[in-house]
């Protein structure tokens, strides 16, 4: 028997079991960036990271899912990949424990400077607009309420809009859309009002409105 096939089988008996598969050594190609990551590394955010790594080397842990598409911490496999790192420690997980990565070989100075730099990279990065309202419109439960404010998701929209076809002073006529609605019955209106108001609580906040109005319909007329 290969080590390769006496491994699969220890990590497939250990999930029969109910334990968790032992921690295994890959490579880092085995990882793929999500193709839909909403946050966007900027100039200085790449590089920040890029200098963490070659200062002080890895220390901290990304999540992947069981295909090894990165959930979070993008922007270090792509840095780590540049500074050539190859391998990757993966531990499986449920959620039930905390997985923490120790280093003990800082410097009291390294130790300071490393959680700067590290909280200081996020900082940096910037939230890719569109990307989250096309994820927020294919799923209106994502509730992007909890992770961002009015204001934030306000602010949001004004980059979309502006991505999209510019500020209303220099868009004229464009973005502007009519709709005119008839029903033959009262209950058929009451139908329609219901829906609209509970479709468009449900819709993110950082769609324009034309976008919103369309979704609202789009659901209403195929019945969703």
């Amino acid at each position: 028997m290969s080590p390769r096939q006496k491994s699969s089988r220890i990590e497939a008996g250990a999930a029969i079991s109910g334990e968790l598969p032992r921690p295994r050594l890959a490579s880092l190609r085995e990882l793929r960036p999500d193709p839909r990551n909403a946050r966007k590394r900027t100039e200085r955010s790449a590089s920040l990271i890029e200098g963490s790594l070659s200062e002080f080397g890895a220390a901290r842990s990304i999540v992947i899912d069981e295909d090894g598409t990165v959930l979070a911490g993008n922007g270090t496999i792509e840095a780590a990949a540049s500074m050539g790192i190859e391998k990757v420690l993966v531990v499986p997980a449920d959620g039930n424990t905390l997985v923490a990565v120790q280093r003990t070989d800082f410097t009291e100075r390294q130790k300071r400077r490393y959680s700067i730099a590290d909280n200081r990279a996020s900082d940096l990065s910037e939230w890719d607009a569109a990307t989250l309202a096309d994820l927020a419109l294919e799923d209106p439960d994502l509730n992007l309420d909890s992770f961002f404010t009015e204001s934030e998701l306000d602010d949001l929209m004004g980059e979309l809009n502006q991505e999209e076809g510019g500020d209303d002073e220099n868009s004229g006529s464009q973005g502007k859309m009519e709709v005119k609605l008839c029903f033959e019955q009262q209950e058929d209106f009451d139908t329609f009002l219901g829906t609209l108001q509970q479709l468009s609580s449900a819709l993110p906040k950082i769609r324009t409105t034309e976008q919103r109005l369309q979704f609202v319909l789009d659901q209403f007329l195929t019945g969703a």
